[in-house]
């Protein structure tokens, strides 16, 4: 893979595939409503994400691969259908504007498996999807797109259902960063205490680095199609992760259970199945969750730069 193409690089994972891929020497050029004095960035209005606009700058670019994370995982569930099924509706109507075939690589979401999953059975990419929230149906509707997409043009195509990623960067919507930019904003002296959920759950969770990993491994394995799970199969439970982090940051917190944070009927472990992932020689390496859960709080207590 000589030249790739990522949408949504400033995002979680972007940040990390685009590092990843360059590390690799891949050309890469990235798209997505970010500034940038990159010349290899292409910054486009809200109004510019169409076929036409798309077409111009993959005819540019001319990828090997195109890597599609931009997309939103809150809002409406119109917002989330618009954005995350829309998008991708005009970048595959852009690529067949252009008349390439590059490999286009689909980040999907374990949430589109839904009521599929069977608590503490490893779901695997067979399982049929029954998203129980906006979110997974806007990516299940993104991930038949993208694979009608690939039954019509004959493109490879690749839909990877990504679990839990974390790492250093996370956003606050997500559990683990939540709990660490609460710890951070708090006092350094004194008691904290810290709102949480049901921390007795066990989720498979996986080193952003390591999806972006077997993303670009993904890319370039020609048997990689259709859907594949982006998952470490490994389930820690939630509180072993957050003792880490309080013990990482050194303050004294309390955990304290927030009732409204509880959510009902909630499966007490989901964990991927990642035999596809092991077929393909695409399998992550093993996951150290301590040194990587105190990574995240490095990230998170770093001082912010002051701009005079």
């Amino acid at each position: 893979m000589r030249r790739a193409l990522v949408t949504g690089e400033s995002g979680f994972i972007g940040t990390h595939l685009v590092d990843a891929l360059r590390g690799e020497n891949t050309k890469v050029v990235t798209l997505g409503r970010r500034k940038s004095a990159d010349g290899n960035h292409v910054y486009l209005e809200p109004g510019e994400w169409n076929g036409d606009r798309l077409a111009k700058i993959l005819e540019f670019a001319r990828p090997d691969a195109i890597f599609h994370l931009a997309g939103a995982a809150r809002g409406t569930a119109e917002e989330l259908l618009a954005i995350n099924a829309g998008l991708t509706r005009a970048l595959l109507l852009g690529i067949e504007r252009a008349g390439l075939s590059p490999v286009v690589i689909s980040a999907g979401s374990a949430a589109e498996y839904g009521a599929a999953i069977k608590d503490g059975e490893p779901v695997t990419e067979d399982a049929s999807c029954e998203p129980l929230a906006a979110y997974g149906i806007s990516k299940l509707a993104q991930t038949m797109e993208v694979l009608d997409f690939g039954a019509r043009r004959s493109v490879p195509v690749l839909a990877a259902r990504i679990f839990n990623a974390i790492g250093p960067g996370m956003p606050r919507h997500l559990a683990l960063g939540d709990f660490a930019y609460q710890i951070a904003a708090a006092p350094r002296q004194g008691r904290f205490r810290l709102s949480v959920g049901n921390l007795e759950t066990r989720r498979d969770m996986i080193d952003v680095s390591h999806v972006a990993l077997v993303l670009s491994r993904l890319a370039r394995q020609p048997d990689a199609r259709g859907i594949v799970n982006v998952c470490s199969g490994v389930a820690p439970r939630l509180r072993s992760l957050v003792d880490t982090l309080i013990s990482a940051s050194g303050r004294d917190v309390v955990i304290d259970v927030d009732p409204s944070r509880l959510r009902p009927n909630e499966l007490a472990i989901i964990v991927g199945s990642t035999d596809r992932l092991s077929k393909l020689n695409c399998s992550p390496p093993p996951t150290d969750f301590p040194a990587l859960v105190e990574s995240i709080w490095r990230f998170v207590e770093r001082p912010v730069p002051v701009v005079s």
